[in-house]
């Protein structure tokens, strides 16, 4: 096992201990029990320690006792070879753990299970006596490896209230005792004899300590300010390597971007941990957009594929996915930069976890590698046009196929030329060459189960082969002219399916779709050209003015393209339209494969990465159903309902938290005026008050009814600034700002309430926050600012007054969800923020000035997002709220087609989350969150930095790496 696969044990360059037998051995959570385990070693190692004598026993705590080594994992075993006892630290996290499971699991198979000591951090731990063993239906804090292990109850002690507290001193009696009762055993001694030596040793300790103390006061005054001083000067020294450390990390991690995401996102990750700047926190934003649409990197690239002499030059790397979407193969020549050798990798897509590898060889420059659609079977091309046919969960060879006597053929003729694994793993169809005549090409279909011959005749030209997605008819494309004919399996009798178009086909890469209309893409790198055609009806349907290398067909004939093009990996529309980028690598891809719904898509490339992406934008966003297929422009700015206007009423969704979706309201049967009106509904929904042209009214739209009459104020509409209504936190008073004022309206019997800022029609910029208990009004035509909060029965009362923003003309404004923080854009494209509670202002400048939108807070008000829209393509920017400092952009989408038709909207969401609405539909959740960036960056590519990039960069500093258990 390889070093670069213990991401979450230990840290490059710690301190060795001499090689000697160990009390213990500490087993913990790096992310959640680091501190608790440190104080835990060091109390075992101080209890009952006698002042003359260091101290008694050994503990192991792999963060501090760990050497320096290449190979950390084998370091870790002989640690627990020279272990007398293993003490858990249990927590749920801790029983999640890999490398936790595994130090059990070598302890259960070469220790006794008496010699396993508990201590309870977090979580529960039930013992059930009739039952002889944990009650598992509670016990939350342990693996399942441990059910069945143990006789008798064990010895375990519960430091959940100490770990709350956090008072991990000796002195602390409830600390001292858990120390005792899990150092006893180790001792060889009782616990409360144990106790009660501790307790003397400290007694004895203590005189002498007083005696010393006079002595060393009068040396202490004299080596302080030496000490003081140059102790100051190494801290500043410190803090500015950590500094220039953090800020190399994070320019390199933005210069990786565009070519290897996994090693941008790596850098960010060690950039953010050796010292959060600007810098840092820029590239982690850099790197959530490279690797936004990644599930998980789950091979690193060698960067050796030019010396590689293989198959055409080419580092084979082969990937396959399941038809549902459930389980992903790969292998690699190169074998990626965990030296992961030459087995087939398998990888749960669903549960995010890698499976038992296969232990398979395949030809050498790749091939022939599908898995059925359940993901169960893999079909798997080895030497000699062999094909072997393997059980995934259980890692088992089921069956080899011999297609012919390969090895007796010239090296070119040496493997298939073209295969086809049916979706339900009865059939296997393949193209091949025979020594007793290697001019001719033979096509043959087996039956998987039985490896007979059901269908065997000569090709009669080089053909590309494809099952239906639903295993129904195979299809055979005759690139010598004869066109498409389809092989029936149930009757067993070949069909002929049309023509093939009248397009040069000679030196073009041909892919037939599992769609069940015959689609075809034909692809060219010489023409530079890739046209999609329907070749029964001999019709093309989209032409692409770049090639499209290693195509993948949407199953149902509908959905995206999935290609590759050059170094990245994309999405097309039906059209050959480009979408988006899905993600990059630093070598050429060499194969992809995606699911049949289009969803998971996964990619190799010729130094050996391999990646899995989530193609609707679920890699690190969670994307949302969009049923009413919502675009841009149809949510309000709180993000809480939807609305679309037409001839028959308009339709109302709510945005409800979690991961549902939009939930429809109902209808009110009236048209409304979208450019003067505004929308706003109670928290349940139930109610939603609508204003258009200066018209109040209240609806119960799941009735479609009005509630009570409607009432009409008289009303100047500035559109520039947009209407704004919003509902106060008590579900019957809204707000909204006339030319006479800003008025706190009763919906109940449309009583004025509460008139802010009377006869004054400077403030219509209105802003209300996610409590919906403050609200901010900015001045238009300058810059004066002022801040209420709602009290309830008293109304608001003003909190802010006076203050002033750095910009002026305000368009837009925003307050962040406790109303701690205050953001405006203003008409030439600044960003002002402002603290509410010291009135401290912050002038940011905007880098992308056309279309202008909305810009939100994150919950912590820690981050800002702005929408925009330029001449290339529409995204959100984003600040640092405490000092205003420009943190990136991502790109989402195209530009807006008109002004009116605006490509990108962002509202507030749930959470740490907001909301973004694109032109197409597309309705995600996206985090604001820097320490959710760094937990979502994280799952995707957690392995340490490598020897060399750790010697270059973080040379004489101890950094953890970033990314623990």
């Amino acid at each position: 096992m390889g070093s670069n696969e213990l991401s979450d044990r230990a840290p490059l360059g710690t301190s060795g201990e001499a090689s000697m037998e160990r009390d213990g051995f500490i087993s913990y959570s790096h992310a959640r029990d680091r501190q608790l385990a440190q104080a835990l070693q060091r109390g075992m190692h101080k209890i009952a320690q006698p002042w003359t004598r260091r101290q008694l026993i050994s503990v192991f705590r792999d963060t501090t006792s760990l050497s320096a080594n290449h190979d950390l994992w084998s370091s870790i075993l002989g640690e627990l070879q020279r272990s007398r006892y293993f003490i858990y630290l249990a927590s749920p996290e801790a029983a999640a753990s890999r490398w936790v499971q595994k130090e059990i699991r070598f302890w259960l198979d070469n220790r006794s299970p008496e010699h396993i000591l508990i201590a309870v951090g977090s979580g529960t731990v039930h013992w059930d006596p009739s039952a002889g063993d944990f009650d598992w239906s509670r016990t939350t804090a342990l693996p399942r490896m441990l059910e069945g292990v143990f006789r008798a109850e064990p010895l375990w002690v519960d430091l959940t209230e100490v770990r709350e507290s956090q008072k991990y001193s000796l002195r602390q009696a409830d600390f001292r005792s858990a120390v005792a009762a899990l150092a006893a055993p180790l001792h060889g001694r009782d616990k409360d004899e144990l106790d009660s030596e501790d307790i003397r040793q400290r007694r004895i300790a203590l005189r002498l300590l007083r005696g010393a103390v006079t002595v060393l006061s009068l040396l202490l005054v004299t080596s302080l300010a030496a000490g003081g001083y140059a102790w100051q000067k190494r801290g500043e020294a410190l803090d500015r390597a950590l500094v220039s450390a953090s800020q190399a990390l994070a320019a390199h991690s933005m210069e990786l971007a565009d070519t290897d995401p996994r090693k941008a996102a790596q850098f960010a990750l060690y950039a953010n941990e050796v010292e959060p700047t600007s810098e840092s926190a820029r590239a982690l934003t850099r790197a959530m957009d490279a690797n936004s649409s990644v599930a998980r990197h789950l091979q690193g690239g060698l960067g050796a594929a030019a010396s590689y002499s293989g198959s055409g030059g080419d580092a084979a790397t082969e990937v396959a996915v399941s038809g549902d979407g459930s389980t992903l193969a790969y292998f690699s020549d190169l074998g990626g930069e965990e030296g992961r050798g030459s087995d087939v990798h398998v990888y749960d897509i669903r549960e995010g976890r890698a499976k038992k590898d296969i232990p398979a060889r395949w030809a050498q420059g790749g091939g022939a590698l599908e898995l059925s659609a359940d993901g169960r079977i893999l079909m798997l091309e080895t030497a000699y046009n062999r094909i072997q046919i393997w059980d995934v969960r259980r890692a088992k060879l089921l069956r080899t196929i011999t297609a012919s006597a390969g090895e007796k053929l010239a090296g070119a003729h040496m493997r298939l030329h073209a295969y086809a694994l049916s979706g339900d793993a009865r059939w296997i169809a393949a193209t091949y060459r025979a020594p007793d005549d290697a001019k001719i090409l033979w096509l043959t279909v087996w039956n998987v189960t039985t490896g007979e011959r059901v269908e065997h005749r000569r090709a009669g030209g080089d053909l590309r082969l494809a099952f239906t997605a639903d295993s129904r008819l195979l299809r055979a494309l005759n690139t010598s002219g004869a066109g498409l004919s389809t092989w029936d399996p149930r009757t067993r009798q070949w069909k002929n399916g049309g023509g093939l178009p009248d397009i040069p086909i000679e030196d073009r890469s041909v892919i037939v779709s599992k769609g069940g209309t015959g689609t075809v893409l034909f692809g060219s790198t010489d023409r530079g050209e890739a046209e999609l055609w329907d070749v029964p009806a001999g019709k093309r349907l989209a032409s692409a003015t770049g090639p499209l290398e290693h195509v993948v067909l949407p199953a149902d004939d509908s959905g995206p393209v999935v290609a590759a093009q050059g170094k990245q990996v994309a999405l097309f529309d039906p059209t050959l339209r480009r979408l988006r980028t899905l993600g990059s690598f630093g070598w050429a891809v060499r194969s992809v494969a995606a699911s049949n719904d289009g969803r998971w898509v996964a990619a190799g490339s010729g130094d050996g990465a391999v990646s899995l992406f989530a193609a609707d934008g679920g890699g690190f966003h969670r994307p949302l159903p969009n049923e009413g297929r919502l675009k841009a422009g149809e949510l309000t700015p709180d993000g809480r309902i939807a609305h679309r206007s037409g001839p028959a009423g308009t339709e109302l969704w709510a945005v409800p938290e979690g991961a549902d979706g939009l939930r429809r309201l109902g209808r009110i049967p009236r048209p409304f005026h979208t450019a003067d009106m505004a929308v706003a509904a109670t928290s349940d929904g139930s109610r939603v008050t609508v204003v258009d042209e200066g018209v109040f009214s209240t609806w119960d739209p799941r009735s479609g009814k009005r509630v009570g009459e409607e009432k009409s104020f008289p009303y100047r509409f500035e559109p520039d600034q947009g209407l704004r209504l919003f509902y106060l936190s008590d579900d019957i008073h809204v707000v909204s700002a006339w030319d006479s004022g800003i008025h706190v309206i009763d919906t109940r019997t449309w009583e004025v309430k509460q008139v802010l800022l009377a006869d004054d029609a400077m403030y219509q910029i209105l802003a209300m926050g996610g409590d919906r208990r403050t609200l901010a009004a900015v001045e238009s035509a300058g810059n004066a600012v002022r801040v209420w909060r709602w009290s309830g029965k008293d109304g608001f009362e003003e909190v802010l007054t006076g203050e002033t923003l750095l910009s002026s003309r305000a368009l837009r404004a925003a307050v962040s969800h406790g109303g701690e923080k205050l953001a405006s854009v203003d008409i030439d494209g600044r960003i002002s923020l402002l603290d509410v509670g010291s009135g401290r202002a912050v002038l940011s400048s905007v880098v992308e000035e056309q279309g202008l939108h909305d810009v939100v807070f994150s919950r912590d008000a820690r981050t800002l997002a702005h929408a925009f829209t330029t001449d290339t393509g529409s995204g959100l920017e984003f600040w640092s709220t405490g000092n205003g400092e420009h943190m990136g952009a991502w790109v989402l989408g195209p530009p807006a087609q008109s002004s009116s038709d605006p490509s990108l909207q962002v509202a507030p969401g749930s959470g740490r989350d907001v909301l973004t609405l694109d032109s197409s539909g597309t309705l995600l959740r996206r985090s604001l969150d820097i320490a959710d960036w760094r937990a979502k960056l994280c799952r995707i590519v957690d392995d340490p930095l490598s020897r060399t990039d750790y010697d270059r960069y973080l040379s004489d500093l101890a950094v953890d790496p970033p990314c623990h258990s």
